[in-house]
């Protein structure tokens, strides 16, 4: 395994640009798949389309939340497979990935095609939003296999440190994302269908491309001859993140229909405003997410100690590399949501929304690389808490509250007030785990011999 060494004794340092500056990219590829569809339907300016694009947001989290359920089980399966030095396991492992990603690609689209008319009103759009909803879902559903097996995928190449042929594959979908949005959207006058085209297109290129980086690689494997169904148990390592996901579609859900009654401006600002978060959480994401092959490969070698000093080591650097990067969107704010909407009152309750996520950023590193040390290291559990913590079981009833008691200015904060107390709650779980460890590596006394 040629990154074997890297991960087994490389300084944090080099781990941050060996593993996290790939990872990085791939985030930022995603989150130019979601701005690219805001942007171009933004200054076309059809801002009922725009908002109907915020409206589907959770069922790209829902389509999110598998993909992660089997490419995070997958990448901490797999580095701990090869930690240990089992390449076959690593095999199955991949081809579980694959085949299992596109199974569940087309189960979920058929239930999004079957159940198109109450998804749509569930997710709180209204006449003037139901329509373009809907004509924007359907279209996602038929691309769901190849967008969920191309993710998984994209997130088990990570497995033994390398991640460059996975950045490649995501940005030649997303490069094809950006160059038919205003093709399809502008240049054919398909509108919001066109922006679905484009994305399920893009998909498939990366697709394809992710397949052949399988193939490629001696540690990975797409045959079905390699496929065993028992491979199932690694979908647990992958549930923290999963259920995360997916618990955030539901509040995003939650929180749109709140939304709602404060107009559909609010929608469409708060949909521009959640670009700038995503950026900034998803470069975050991409750093601690980048190290965690290290974590699981060390956790799996028995290395306690060096999994302790690349979690310190990058949960400093996040919160720095946070602190910094939310404070250039700060100065920018005004001009960031102007290029997406031109709108006056859109802009400005888009800059205040800007505003207000940015008081949090500091603390998402923390949060962050606490959920992959967990789950790196196999304690699901808590990463499971963990995770649900910031995306459903304190920001609910946060929103709850705080919208009765002061109105939109309430909602848009009720964020910041939830990412505080999730950080310190997952924080405590973490040292609870570290501390678990340690007793169980304690030896126990000597039993005191009888007098005679």
């Amino acid at each position: 395994m040629k990154n074997e060494r890297m991960l087994k004794e490389a300084p944090v340092w080099k781990l941050l640009c060996s593993m996290s500056l790939p990872m990085i990219l791939i985030m930022l590829v995603q989150v130019l798949y979601n701005m690219a569809d805001v942007f171009f339907m933004g200054r076309s300016g059809s801002y009922m389309q725009v908002a109907a694009i915020s409206l589907a947001a959770p069922i790209f989290s829902v389509i999110s939340a598998f993909n992660t359920l089997i490419g995070f089980g997958g990448c901490t399966a797999v580095s701990m497979a090869l930690g240990r030095g089992d390449t076959q396991k690593g095999k199955q492992y991949a081809s579980f990935v694959l085949w299992s990603g596109l199974a569940s690609g087309v189960l979920v689209g058929a239930v999004i095609l079957a159940g198109m008319k109450p998804i749509v009103s569930l997710l709180g759009a209204n006449a003037e939003t139901a329509g373009f909803t809907a004509d924007y879902l359907r279209i996602l559903a038929i691309g769901a296999p190849v967008s969920i097996a191309s993710g998984a995928l994209g997130n088990t190449l990570r497995a033994d440190g390398e991640s460059k042929g996975a950045v490649v594959a995501m940005m030649l979908g997303t490069v094809a994302n950006i160059i038919l949005d205003p093709i399809l959207i502008s240049g054919l006058g398909m509108g919001i269908r066109g922006a679905a085209y484009a994305t399920v297109i893009g998909n498939a290129i990366s697709f394809v491309a992710m397949v052949r980086e399988v193939r490629k690689n001696p540690f990975f494997s797409s045959s079905l001859k390699d496929l065993k169904l028992s491979s199932w148990k690694i979908l647990g390592y992958g549930v923290p993140m999963a259920a995360g996901t997916l618990l955030m579609s539901l509040s995003s859900v939650f929180s749109n229909r709140m939304l709602v009654a404060f107009g559909n401006d609010a929608v469409a600002a708060h949909g521009v405003a959640g670009k700038a978060g995503m950026l900034i959480t998803m470069m975050i994401m991409g750093i601690c997410m980048g190290v965690q092959p290290a974590v699981s490969f060390n956790y799996g070698a028995g290395d306690r100690k060096r999994v302790q000093r690349i979690v310190v080591g990058v949960g400093l650097f996040s919160v720095l590399f946070g602190t910094v990067l939310a404070a250039g969107i700060f100065l920018m704010r005004q001009g960031f949501v102007g290029a997406f909407v031109e709108d006056p009152e859109v802009v400005g309750l888009g800059v205040r929304m800007v505003t207000a996520g940015l008081i949090g950023v500091p603390l998402f590193g923390v949060y962050q690389i606490t959920s992959v040390y967990l789950q790196g290291t196999g304690k699901v559990s808590y990463a499971t808490v963990t995770s649900l913590l910031r995306q459903g079981i304190i920001l609910v009833p946060v929103l709850v509250i705080m919208t009765n008691l002061f109105g939109l200015t309430g909602f848009i904060y009720s964020a910041v007030i939830a990412d505080v107390i999730s950080t310190g709650l997952g924080f405590c779980l973490a040292l609870k785990w570290k501390q678990e460890q340690e007793e169980k590596k304690k030896p126990l006394p000597r039993p005191v011999a009888a007098k005679a």
